[in-house]
C-alpha cells in the first residue's frame, strides 16, 4: 500500500474509538439496504447521521478510494497534473484523498450536502498527517449549487450519477463542464454504471471535450448488452473490514465504470486491455478496445519481443504499455 493508503486505514481506525462493534455492524447492514432499495433519485440521502456516515467510511471509503485513484492516474498519464481540484458530492473525501497520493500538495474543494459527511472528512483530514493545504468542504445540495468564476483544472464526480434523476445529471454534468478542464467520473461497475457513463460521455463530447481515458477514441462504444466496460481493482481487507462484510477472503475487488474527458492535450491509449489476460500455455491473450473503436481480441505468443508487456498486463491497462 502506497504511505496515503496507509494513512487512510489508520484515520478511520481511529474514528472507531469508543463505537460499539455491533452497533458500527448493524448500521453498516441497513446503510447498505437503503442504497440497494433505493429507487427515488435525488431522494434525502442515505447517510442520515454521524454514524451512518462512519459506517459508509469503514465500509466503503477504502474501494471508492482505489477506484477514484486508479481513474485519477489515468487522467495523469493521459492528460497531465493537476494543481487544483473541485470534488462535487465528495462526502467525506476519499476523491481528496486519491487526488493527494498522485499530486501531493493538490488545492482541493468538496461540495457535498450532508453535514454530517463533512464533520467526519473533516475530523479524518484533521487525525491524518499533516496537509499542505487541506481539502476545503463547502456545504451545498447540488441541485442548486453553482459554479464559481475561477476554473480549476480538475473535477471529480466519483459514485454520484447513479443517485440522480437523468435531468439532474445532465445539469451536473453540464456545471461541471464549466468549472474545469479535465472532467473525471467514477460509478460502480454495473451495466447501469456504465450506461451513466456512456450518457455523460456524450454529452461531454458536445461541449467540446476529448476523451482521454479508458476509451482510445472518439468514437461509439463498441460493447453492446449484454456486456459493458467496467475494470477492477484489488485491496487488502482489515480483519473489520471482513467481519463487518462477512467475508473471508483479505482482499476484495471493487468493480467501477470511469472517465477521463479534457479540453487539454489529450494523449489517449492506442489501445485498451478491457478484460483480465488469459495466459494458455506460452501465450497470452487480450481483449482489447482499439483506436478504431473495435473489441479485438490479439494472440501474443512467447516467441513475441511483446510476451513480457503482455504477461504483465492487467485489465484496464492501455496496450502497449507507455
Amino acid at each position: 500500500m502506497s504511505s496515503v493508503d496507509t494513512q487512510l486505514h489508520a484515520v478511520l481506525l481511529r474514528a472507531l474509538s469508543g463505537v460499539k462493534y455491533d452497533v458500527l455492524r448493524t448500521r453498516a447492514t441497513e446503510l447498505s439496504a437503503r442504497y440497494r432499495e433505493a429507487a427515488v433519485a435525488d431522494a434525502s440521502p442515505a447517510l442520515r447521521d454521524n454514524l451512518d456516515c462512519l459506517a459508509y467510511a469503514v465500509v466503503r471509503m477504502p474501494a471508492t478510494y482505489r477506484a477514484i485513484q486508479t481513474a485519477l492516474r489515468a487522467a495523469d498519464l493521459h492528460v497531465g497534473a493537476a494543481g487544483t481540484h473541485l470534488d462535487l458530492g465528495g462526502g467525506t473525501g476519499a476523491a481528496a484523498w486519491a487526488a493527494a497520493s498522485i499530486w501531493p500538495g493538490i488545492q482541493t474543494r468538496i461540495v457535498e450536502r450532508q453535514p454530517a459527511a463533512i464533520a467526519l472528512g473533516r475530523r479524518l483530514v484533521a487525525a491524518g498527517p499533516p496537509w499542505s493545504p487541506p481539502p476545503v468542504w463547502s456545504a451545498a445540495d447540488l441541485r442548486d449549487w453553482q459554479p464559481s468564476s475561477a476554473p480549476v483544472d480538475l473535477v471529480t464526480l466519483a459514485y454520484l450519477l447513479n443517485e440522480l434523476s437523468q435531468e439532474t445529471r445532465r445539469s451536473v454534468i453540464t456545471r461541471a463542464a464549466a468549472s474545469g478542464d479535465t472532467v473525471v467520473l467514477v460509478e460502480p461497475g454495473t451495466p447501469r454504471g456504465h450506461r451513466y457513463i456512456l450518457e455523460a460521455r456524450s454529452q461531454l463530447m458536445s461541449l467540446g471535450f476529448t476523451i482521454a481515458a479508458p476509451c482510445p477514441h472518439q468514437l461509439e462504444c463498441p460493447l453492446v448488452d449484454p456486456d459493458w466496460c467496467h475494470f477492477a481493482v484489488r485491496l487488502p481487507r482489515t480483519e473489520l473490514h471482513r467481519r463487518l462484510k462477512d467475508g473471508t477472503r483479505n482482499y476484495e475487488d471493487e468493480k467501477f465504470s470511469y472517465l477521463v474527458a479534457t479540453r487539454r492535450p489529450a494523449k489517449p491509449a492506442t489501445a485498451r486491455v478491457l478484460t483480465p489476460p488469459a495466459r494458455p500455455k506460452n501465450q497470452v491473450l487480450l481483449i482489447l478496445c482499439t483506436a478504431t473503436a473495435q473489441r479485438t481480441q490479439i494472440h501474443v505468443p512467447k516467441s513475441s519481443p511483446s510476451y513480457g508487456e503482455a504477461r504483465a498486463a492487467v485489465q484496464g491497462a492501455p496496450w502497449p504499455q507507455p
